[in-house]
């Protein structure tokens, strides 16, 4: 058995209730940082009964209601992020001591945990002296098509030829470093220069672990490697998902995955800028990295450290069960909703990006079309149904819908497709209303009716679930 620490009673927690009110942490803030506290506690995929402790602990304290804890679910972590920057200083602080907490109330601290700390304090611009000179951002991006798992990128938006010599010239201690925490240095340069060199060994290669494709499109591959600067590749690969988030790299980057082992639709990374010296800056980086719970907490009066002391759990000697709670057991709950009766229907998550989620059934996405999807979700925002004739007095909606979520970035192409799933003579609305019943029914089976677009013939169609059962990430996107 392991010893947690625990607050004494409900009735201390009010006593001291109001000296921390003096900490101004608005609704938002509260909202955003159970979205942190959550994501934290979750890391290394286990939950325990000290990390809950602690977090009962901290919400009472700091009246985080269960309202603010739903809201939170619709944050990405980024998002959350930024609103905490705009605290002041002794709130910055605060939360530094609820880390520092958290991150030991299991007696552990994971590598993960970690550097995810590490990439948050630095996002909300702590301000510190082991953080002074280090510029960086945690971003959330949705799952990508490729997984960087343990490599530390380079990337750049254009060729930095200083920087890239000075990796040339650190290139082995680069990676050394990186080692010794279990990452390996990803750096285009170097990757090319192998592909080039063993150019028929990965032709090969390909032909076995890429079956479609065909001999024009290996010699194309073959051909581009030689005429593509890693500049151009480094931004088609990595920036791109950047730019899409609204996120602009103005300086050459080391480019982190968070690992997280809590399901979920979006992957963190650390941006981690590089002013001139790109050992100096991991450097620099892993010393915050590995003092976070000695991190002191300086140039308070004694007063607010009084207020931020009460963060702090009293401890009690006593052994209690641990309770662990994983990224299965989250499937588990998920399938026992699914078998009970009204508790059955699951609600439904939209998207920035129009994708669509089951979040009761462990946020399996529904895939259809971006056609498809802008179609399904302009009946969503329209409860009372809409005739197909009709379709055509919604067509500046379903526009700006599809614009929003469709990859094409030709306006023309996006017309044509609009003009066509309106057009009532032609038979591209009736497809794609097909599709959309064939994608639900894939994965809800007989369970599908209530989120099919359904209607008798000449009258209004209308999808049947109930509208508190759907959330949007950003409903203004699309109305």
């Amino acid at each position: 058995m392991q010893k947690y620490n625990t607050y004494s009673t409900i009735e201390e927690v009010a006593r001291l209730q109001p000296k921390i009110e003096k900490m101004k942490f608005k609704e938002t803030h509260k909202t955003a940082l159970a979205k942190v506290l959550s994501d934290l506690i979750q890391s290394d995929g286990i939950v325990n009964q000290g990390e809950m402790d602690c977090l009962t602990h901290v919400f009472k304290v700091l009246n985080i209601t269960a309202a603010s804890t739903k809201k939170s679910a619709s944050l990405t972590l980024s998002s959350a992020l930024s609103y905490l920057k705009s605290l002041g200083n002794m709130e910055k602080k605060a939360i530094l001591k609820i880390f520092q907490q958290l991150s030991l109330s299991d007696d552990s601290l994971d590598p993960n945990e970690s550097l995810l700390i590490s990439a948050m304090l630095l996002s909300i611009q702590i301000d510190l002296p082991e953080t002074q000179g280090i510029h960086a951002s945690l971003v959330s991006i949705p799952n990508l098509a490729f997984d960087t798992q343990n490599a530390v990128l380079y990337v750049e938006s254009a060729y930095n030829t200083n920087i890239n010599a000075k990796i040339e010239q650190e290139y082995d201690a680069i990676c050394n470093l990186l080692k010794y925490s279990n990452r390996d240095f990803f750096y285009l340069p170097k990757v090319m220069q192998e592909m080039s060199r063993k150019s028929n060994t990965f032709h090969d290669t390909l032909s076995y672990l890429e079956p479609t494709l065909t001999d024009e499109q290996l010699g194309l591959i073959n051909t581009n490697i030689k005429l593509m600067t890693t500049a151009d590749l480094s931004k088609e690969i990595f920036l791109n998902y950047l730019n899409i988030n609204g996120f602009l790299l103005e300086k050459p980057c080391f480019f982190y995955k968070i690992s997280n082992k809590m399901p979920s639709r979006f992957q963190n990374f650390l941006i981690l800028e590089i002013d001139s010296d790109p050992l100096q800056t991991l450097q620099q980086f892993y010393k915050l990295n590995s003092s976070i719970t000695q991190l002191e907490i300086n140039g308070l009066t004694d007063k607010e450290k009084r207020s931020i002391n009460k963060l702090s759990l009293k401890a009690k000697h006593e052994e209690k069960d641990e309770v662990q709670y994983t990224g299965f057991h989250k499937v588990i709950i998920d399938t026992l909703l699914k078998y009970n009766g009204s508790q059955g229907i699951s609600r439904i998550f939209v998207a920035e990006n129009g994708s669509i989620y089951l979040t009761d059934r462990n946020n399996i996405e529904v895939k259809m079309s971006s056609i498809s999807k802008a179609l399904y979700i302009l009946f969503l925002l329209h409860a009372e149904g809409i005739k197909l004739n009709y379709l055509v007095d919604h067509k500046q909606q379903l526009y700006k819908i599809y614009r929003q979520i469709s990859t094409y970035a030709e306006d023309e192409l996006l017309q044509t497709a609009v003009e066509n799933i309106i057009d009532i003579t032609g038979t591209t609305m009736s497809a794609n209303i097909s599709r959309i019943k064939k994608a639900f029914v894939s994965v809800l089976g007989d369970d599908a009716t209530l989120y099919l677009i359904q209607g008798n013939r000449n009258e209004k169609k209308t999808i049947n679930l109930d509208r508190k059962l759907v959330v949007f990430e950003n409903r203004s996107l699309f109305e």
